[in-house]
């Protein structure tokens, strides 16, 4: 018997893909990295402190949601030079990533990640009213990788899951937390206050944050149901740019 992560009750706990199982069958091979070692290997990440009450009734419901958005938007790359019009429910959307993000936490056993998370529990399971934080999603392109020795270009593509914590460096830096979680070419930041702050706190971050060398996306809001990403607004899979992220946290 354990304390359920979402619920808190003590019942048996059952096997919780970090990534949703509808999600990882869609992929070939799904490389994780483990921090503790540095290393890549081949396979599906779970944990075991969710009950089964949780995990097929409740939970189930934002994978499910997630694949359809899958299918719907983030299965095929977005080229360079292209635009991108993304229809969403807000609620459904930031409940699943902040799943995703909390289960990656637990899993890494990182406790400032799992702490920041724990205030959004309820809210991941039972939607409703949740304390203030941030979503932003910022669309990365296929690029050309151009050879200095005579071989082939290459092109890099964001194919992949990756959730990490962004390695935040402005503004701030020690109030707020910036969780990625990307999917192919979508990829959605969460920023999570560390503990409750004001409105002028957040406007001050935000500033920051927007200004910051990494490209932060566009604000996903709650009242919006879509939103239009013009050309100018997404970036490319830029090695000296992004390559940092990508060996953070499980991929």
């Amino acid at each position: 018997m354990t304390s359920c992560a979402y619920c808190g009750e003590c019942r048996p706990g059952t096997k919780e893909h970090i990534w949703p199982s509808a999600l990882i069958n869609k992929y070939e091979k799904l490389h994780t990295y483990n921090p503790r070692t540095d290393k890549f290997y081949v396979g599906d990440p779970v944990i075991k402190d969710v009950c089964a009450i949780c995990n097929n009734e409740r939970l189930s419901l934002l994978d499910s949601y997630l694949s359809e958005l899958y299918d719907a938007y983030f299965e095929r790359l977005v080229e360079p030079g292209e635009s991108v019009s993304f229809r969403y429910n807000y609620e459904n959307l930031l409940r699943a990533l902040l799943k995703i993000s909390y289960n990656s936490s637990r899993a890494t056993g990182n406790k400032r990640n799992v702490a920041a998370h724990q205030r959004f529990v309820r809210y991941v399971l039972n939607g409703g009213y949740c304390t203030k934080l941030a979503l932003r999603l910022q669309v990365v392109t296929n690029a050309k990788a151009v050879s200095l020795v005579g071989e082939p270009d290459s092109i890099l593509r964001p194919t992949a899951l990756r959730c990490a914590t962004l390695a935040y460096t402005g503004t701030l830096e020690r109030r707020f937390m910036v969780r990625l979680v990307g999917i192919n070419s979508f990829w959605f930041y969460l920023v999570l206050p560390c503990k409750d702050e004001p409105d002028h706190k957040w406007a001050e971050f935000l500033r920051g944050f927007t200004t910051w060398a990494t490209p932060s996306g566009v604000p996903l809001h709650r009242r919006s149901e879509s939103i239009h990403i013009p050309v100018e607004k997404t970036t490319y899979m830029h090695p000296t740019l992004l390559g940092s992220l990508l060996r953070a946290g499980p991929s």
